[in-house]
């Protein structure tokens, strides 16, 4: 075989094997720019919905939170009336009482659930929200009433009232309760 052949062969053998290259290589750079793609728009939709789960959940989570917080205050005056009847310690025990009302008092008048509630999108559940709010309050314009009630009947009866309220608010808390953590599992 002649010198030239050998050199068109093998220069014709590397021509075809570079065209082959650069023809695989293309295809895997389109395949690899194309999954690429398909991988940003799958994370872009997945950051999407997290985002808005996060959105919608934030307010659902400070509703849990700052019901939690308001019921845990009356809890708190509601166990202190309780063991005020009974107290043989002077004066303490009462003003304990009077630091926690007014603690719940505070608490209550300085708007940060009703922040709360106006945040959320969910007008039937801020419905039962506002409703336990209302009953707090009234069991707390009751307990507020302090005065000589172990003499008084009739104070007597308001505080026993507002004992059933808060006892009461024990299971509607939970069902409200339930019904956050439905909402925040379905999003």
């Amino acid at each position: 075989m002649e010198d030239w052949a050998i050199v068109v062969i093998v220069v014709g053998t590397n021509i075809i094997t570079n065209i082959l290259t650069w023809f695989l290589t293309n295809r895997q750079l389109t395949h690899s720019d194309k999954q690429f793609e398909r991988r940003l728009k799958v994370q872009g939709e997945e950051n999407k919905r997290e985002r808005r789960q996060a959105v919608k959940s934030e307010p659902l989570l400070k509703l849990r939170s700052e019901l939690a917080r308001m019921a845990a205050k009356g809890e708190k005056v509601a166990s202190m009336v309780i063991n005020l009847p009974f107290s043989t310690e002077g004066k303490e025990p009462v003003e304990k009482f009077k630091v926690a009302l007014a603690d719940w008092n505070t608490y209550m008048a300085g708007g940060e659930f009703q922040q709360v509630l106006f945040i959320q999108y969910d007008f039937v559940l801020v419905g039962k929200v506002y409703a336990i709010k209302s009953e707090y309050e009234e069991a707390r314009y009751r307990l507020g009433t302090y005065g000589n009630w172990l003499a008084d009947a009739d104070k007597e009866k308001e505080y026993v009232e507002a004992l059933n309220v808060v006892e009461r608010n024990r299971s509607k808390i939970a069902e409200v309760q339930s019904e956050i953590n439905k909402l925040l599992e379905e999003l």
